[in-house]
């Protein structure tokens, strides 16, 4: 199977049956009801030029970004920015984690003058973020730093905390999930600090939701999914292969996304039904070298994403003539080499009988690209939730084990 839309190229080792009309006019029925909040972040410019304008206040401030915040609030910004490094220099340093020699470690490289702390939570009480802010806040406060919230727009700690000190602060929409939020202020706010064409982000997630917009069944985010599908049931486990170490946070993302949007005990009619297929990041070539013998012979319960893109790379030098294990390569890149082992370990696979899916990223890795990459994924992850029957927005089974969290930590409520 073979598709474009805008900047990714996708196919796959076999030919899955197109996505059912009925759910695509589930999803078409989700999205005007507003439940499909992510959808409308590529052309709402009045919250893009809130983050431009945010952004373009605080120059002032030309140190350190310290991006507090957990899971859908930090893996989507750290994806981008290892895709597309900062272009003004600027230091970015994202806490996704209540380590306290991590925190440490970031504040004494950093000047409290000069320095950005962004705390990101959409309910405004997330516990670990919260606490991050705490062990942050002297340290800032006591220089001439600045706070930037970016929360629920009306309610919750942290947006009347933002209100009480006068803190600028983003709003994060209410229908905007936060793994689905890494094109709303949530990851566009810190990339423009960063120096990132944010504008081009959201174009390249535009192109993507024109694509299905104009073709259906045909456009990029159904043939992803149609093809993530067919390879749910039968194959538990998901393997999310980056040829690329720009990409491999990007495995991340996409490993939280599929995890916590179709890991299910119920169907949408309340019916147990346990979904799930368990995401694997791995990283090429390096996992090649500890993985792929358990992928090869081990049990055949794995469906492969391949995903890789070009690279710059000059030609190796010779002078080792007498060394065959080092004369081949003369003439040859670090580039090319690595997409033929992509291209070799993805035609073993199929060898072996499993499912492999390529997404390719033309002309190397930009802003573009990964927007339309954020968005293709995420819609797929959609519409295969729908096509299974369940609800791929909501995360229950996260819900017990915060509340054992606030008991062990004696929150008054919850013992």
């Amino acid at each position: 199977m073979k598709g474009s839309g805008s900047s990714i190229l996708f196919t796959s080792s076999f030919e899955p049956p197109s996505l059912p009309s009925p759910v695509r006019d589930l999803f078409s029925s989700w999205r005007s009801a507003g439940r499909l909040g992510f959808l409308d972040l590529p052309g709402d410019d009045g919250l893009l030029d809130l983050s431009l304008a945010a952004a373009e206040r605080l120059d002032c401030f030309p140190g350190t970004v310290i991006v507090d915040g957990i899971g859908g609030s930090a893996l989507g910004l750290r994806a981008l920015l290892s895709a597309c490094p900062p272009r003004n220099g600027r230091r970015v340093e994202i806490v996704d984690s209540p380590d306290p020699e991590r925190v440490r470690g970031i504040m004494s490289g950093a000047d409290p003058d000069t320095s950005i702390l962004v705390v990101i939570t959409k309910s405004g009480s997330t516990a670990e973020t919260l606490a991050v802010f705490l062990e942050i806040w002297p340290w800032l406060s006591g220089a001439g730093g600045q706070v930037v919230a970016i929360t629920d727009p009306v309610s919750g700690d942290l947006r009347k905390l933002a209100s009480d000190r006068g803190w600028p602060s983003l709003p994060v929409p209410p229908g905007v999930g936060g793994r689905y939020s890494v094109l709303s202020p949530v990851g566009v706010f810190p990339a423009a600090l960063a120096g990132l064409d944010v504008r081009a982000l959201l174009e390249g997630a535009g192109d993507v939701l024109a694509d299905y917009d104009s073709n259906g069944a045909s456009s990029l985010a159904a043939r992803m999914a149609a093809a993530f599908l067919s390879g749910f049931s039968p194959r538990p486990l998901h393997v999310f292969f980056a040829y690329s170490d720009a990409l491999y946070d990007s495995a991340l993302w996409f490993s939280q996304l599929w995890a916590e949007s179709l890991g299910k005990r119920r169907d949408l009619a309340g019916a147990d039904v346990f979904r799930g297929q368990t995401p694997l990041a791995c990283r090429g070539p390096a996992d090649q070298h500890s993985l792929v013998q358990l992928f090869m012979e081990g049990p055949p319960d794995k469906f492969f994403t391949f995903v890789t893109t070009d690279s710059r790379s000059e030609a190796l030098p010779g002078g080792f003539g007498e060394y065959p294990s080092l004369a081949w390569l003369e003439g040859r890149t670090l580039g090319e080499l690595r997409q033929a082992e992509a291209t070799a370990t993805a035609a073993a696979l199929e060898e072996r009988g499993a499912p492999v899916a390529r997404i390719h990223i033309p002309g190397g890795l930009s802003e573009r690209a990964m927007g339309a990459l954020f968005m293709s994924l995420e819609m797929a992850t959609v519409l295969t939730g729908l096509a299974l029957g369940i609800d791929p927005l909501d995360q229950p089974g996260v819900e017990r084990g915060k509340q054992l969290t606030f008991k062990a930590m004696g929150r008054p409520g919850y013992r």
